[in-house]
């Protein structure tokens, strides 16, 4: 998908057309001269943060002022960059402003004083990022607060969603949250049911529609069920928070003649390197076992006669593809 991006440079008196890839984030080289320096790169991200970006002569950066679709955009901060390219008291910058979080940003302004630089039309989607309140946090914050756990989630993955039709039933969804998933299966005509752990945050969750669905119980094994009662065992993004891993996969093995297993992808850190990121995923705090394909499949043989791999929540950093999940679909 390409995004038409225009920006409008008054004091060069052109309009430049440009195309950039779609990478969920909307960027456009300016290349215009400021006072004591040059303003290079305006970017506009999906959160609604804007950027800019350039170098000045040995000190701060100009007075910028940044509207989102004709609103002021407060400035949040800056910081210098290193800049290998700038030479004697040259020193890059980086200035940050707080755009909106929602909507979508049809037209970003940067000015200076009574002059305006550039004139964005990036047409970017907003949304609220996961962990919004890290962007500007003025506190201490401690592991708890960072590794944290959230409600059930009330939206199934397409992906897994999608993967799962394609299984026969009847099914058991193996650590069911709140049913989104069961939801879903029987709204496709497809008998399932699920278990999960009886917590109050569960309990407050369950809606009415798959209630009578879900078997709530105290985690131990066996699970309350008959050897070869399902014929296919969804377990999504489950095994990771289950100390008895081994013993978990086994029951899967004893109740289901087939399974369909999705687990963090713990391979995408060493991918992301040296970009030094971990996907936000792998920071719950309830995750205790941390798969790799290789390790996932050794615990799987002792189980299961095929296995099959495949990945899910493809997506990029700095043009590196990593996946969100790792998806194993095995028969006895």
């Amino acid at each position: 998908m390409f995004m038409r991006t225009v920006a409008r440079l008054v004091g060069r008196g052109v309009i430049d057309a440009v195309r950039a890839r779609w990478r969920g984030l909307s960027h456009v080289n300016v290349g215009v001269s400021v006072e004591n320096g040059h303003l290079d790169r305006v970017d506009i991200e999906p959160s609604g943060r804007v950027r800019l970006m350039g170098w000045s002569e040995g000190g701060a950066p100009p007075d910028f002022r940044v509207a989102v679709n004709g609103r002021n955009a407060p400035r949040v901060r800056w910081f210098e960059v290193h800049r290998p390219d700038l030479r004697g008291s040259q020193k890059g910058y980086c200035v940050e402003f707080a755009g909106p979080q929602e909507g979508i940003a049809r037209r970003v302004t940067v000015g200076l004083n009574e002059r305006e630089l550039a004139h964005l039309e990036p047409l970017l989607p907003l949304q609220p990022p996961h962990y919004a309140s890290l962007l500007d946090e003025d506190r201490v914050l401690h592991r708890e607060e960072i590794y944290g756990v959230g409600p059930p989630t009330e939206l199934a993955s397409p992906e897994v969603v999608a993967l799962a039709r394609h299984l026969p039933g009847p099914m058991l969804d193996f650590g069911c949250g709140s049913g989104a998933l069961i939801r879903e299966l029987r709204g496709s005509g497809i008998q399932s049911v699920g278990i999960e752990l009886r917590r109050p945050e569960i309990e407050a969750s369950l809606r009415d529609d798959v209630r009578p669905a879900i078997t709530l119980y105290d985690g131990k094994f066996p699970l309350p069920f008959a050897d070869g009662q399902f014929e296919t065992v969804i377990c999504s993004e489950v095994l990771e928070h289950i100390p008895d891993y081994s013993q978990a996969a086994k029951e899967m093995a004893r109740v289901g003649r087939r399974a369909l297993i999705t687990v963090p992808d713990v391979s995408a850190i060493p991918a992301l390197f040296p970009h030094s990121v971990v996907p936000w995923h792998l920071l719950e705090a309830t995750h205790v076992n941390f798969f790799t394909q290789v390790s996932l499949e050794r615990l799987l043989q002792q189980f299961f006669s095929r296995i099959s791999f495949s990945r899910i929540g493809a997506f990029q950093v700095n043009g590196t593809q990593v996946f969100t999940s790792l998806v194993a679909r095995c028969e006895r």
